[in-house]
C-alpha cells in the first residue's frame, strides 16, 4: 500500500503558478493540498479556487486559518461556498494563528486558544446547517472534514479531541513516536488521522534552503521546543524581528544547522527514505511543504520518488 501524501503552499508565489504545482502534485499521486493563511501573502479561498478549478479530485483546504485574521461566520461561508463548487474535496483547517499573520494585522490575542476554541465550535456549527448564535448560512450545507494544527499541547489535544485530523508540523521527526500515541489515545474509539508535515533535505542545497523556514518555530514554538533545539529567549526575539521584516536569511544565519537534522527528514535519498519507512506507522498523511524554492517541480518529483521507495 502506497504512502498518502499531499502538498502544503505557503502563497508567496502567483496563483496561476500554484495550480501549475497542485496539477503536477497530483499527477503523482498526491491527494491533499493545503493553502497557508498568512494575510500578506495571496489571498486564501482565491487561491483554494483556482486550485480546485485546476485539479481533478485533489481535496483543498486552509493550512490554517484563525479566529483573529478572519472571522468564524464568513469563514464557514467561503468554505461553503467552495465545498457546493467542488463537493466532498474541502477540508476546513484552524489553528491560534502565528505571529507571521497575527503581528502585520496588530494582533496581540490574550486568549489565543479560547478564540480559536470557541471560533472552531461556531464555525463547524455553521457548516453542519445550524444556527450560531443569529448567525445561520442561507442555503443547505453539508460537513466538511476538520484539519486542526497547534504547537502547544492543549492545542494539539483539542484538534486530537475534536478534529478529524491533526496537522503536526515543525515537530522534532523523534517526537512523532511519542505525539502519535498521544493523538491516537485521546479518542481511540475514533482517532484523529495524523498529517505529518515536514521538510525533506535530501541534499546539501535543500538543508540550506531548509533552514530559513524554521525560524517559525523557532519564534511561534512553546519553550520547550526552543530550548531542545538550543535557542535561548534573545536569540529568539532577533529571530522575529529579522523574520517580521522579511531578512529571513539573517534570520536563518542565528540558527544552528543542527536543526535541520532534528526537524526534518534530512540525509540522502536513500536515508530520507528509510526516515519515512521507520515512521510510517505514526502517520496517515504526509504534508510537503513547499514555500518559494526556484526549481518546485524538481523538489515535487524528488520527494514523491522518495515517498514511493519507502512505502516499499
Amino acid at each position: 500500500m502506497g504512502i498518502r501524501w499531499g502538498v502544503w503552499f505557503e502563497p508567496v508565489q502567483p496563483v496561476r503558478r500554484l495550480c501549475e504545482l497542485a496539477r503536477l502534485a497530483e499527477n503523482l499521486g498526491a491527494e491533499v493540498c493545503l493553502v497557508a493563511d498568512e494575510g500578506t501573502e495571496r489571498d486564501l479561498h482565491v487561491a483554494m479556487t483556482a486550485i480546485l478549478m485546476s485539479t481533478e479530485v485533489m481535496v483543498v483546504g486552509p493550512g490554517i486559518t484563525n479566529p483573529f485574521s478572519r472571522h468564524p461566520v464568513t469563514s464557514a461561508a467561503a468554505i461553503a461556498t467552495l465545498d457546493e463548487l467542488a463537493p466532498g474535496r474541502v477540508w476546513q483547517g484552524y489553528g491560534v494563528g502565528g505571529s507571521r499573520v497575527l503581528e502585520p494585522l496588530g494582533v496581540d490575542p490574550p486568549r489565543p486558544y479560547t478564540a480559536m476554541r470557541e471560533a472552531v465550535e461556531i464555525n463547524q456549527t455553521l457548516l453542519s446547517g445550524e444556527s450560531a448564535g443569529p448567525a445561520r448560512l442561507g442555503w443547505d450545507v453539508s460537513p466538511v472534514p476538520l484539519a486542526m494544527a497547534g504547537r502547544g499541547p492543549r492545542v494539539q489535544h483539542l484538534a486530537a479531541t475534536i478534529a478529524d485530523w491533526v496537522l503536526l508540523s515543525a515537530k522534532a521527526v523523534s517526537e512523532l513516536p511519542a505525539a502519535a500515541e498521544r493523538i491516537r489515545g485521546a479518542r481511540p474509539g475514533r482517532p484523529a488521522g495524523i498529517a505529518w508535515s515536514s521538510y525533506m533535505a535530501y541534499d546539501p542545497e535543500q538543508r540550506r534552503r531548509v533552514l530559513p523556514h524554521f525560524t517559525y518555530m523557532a519564534v511561534d514554538a512553546p519553550p520547550d521546543i526552543r530550548e531542545a533545539a538550543g535557542l535561548d529567549d534573545d536569540t529568539a526575539g532577533r529571530v522575529r524581528s529579522l523574520m517580521l521584516e522579511g531578512r529571513m536569511d539573517e534570520a536563518a544565519s542565528l540558527l544552528p544547522d543542527s536543526m535541520v537534522d532534528v526537524y526534518a527528514v534530512a540525509g540522502d535519498h536513500e536515508e530520507c527514505g528509510r526516515i519515512i519507512a521507520a515512521n510510517r506507522e505514526y502517520f496517515d498523511l504526509f504534508l510537503l511543504p513547499m514555500n518559494d524554492l526556484a526549481d518546485c517541480e524538481n523538489h515535487i518529483r524528488t520527494v514523491a520518488a522518495i515517498l514511493h521507495r519507502a512505502a516499499g
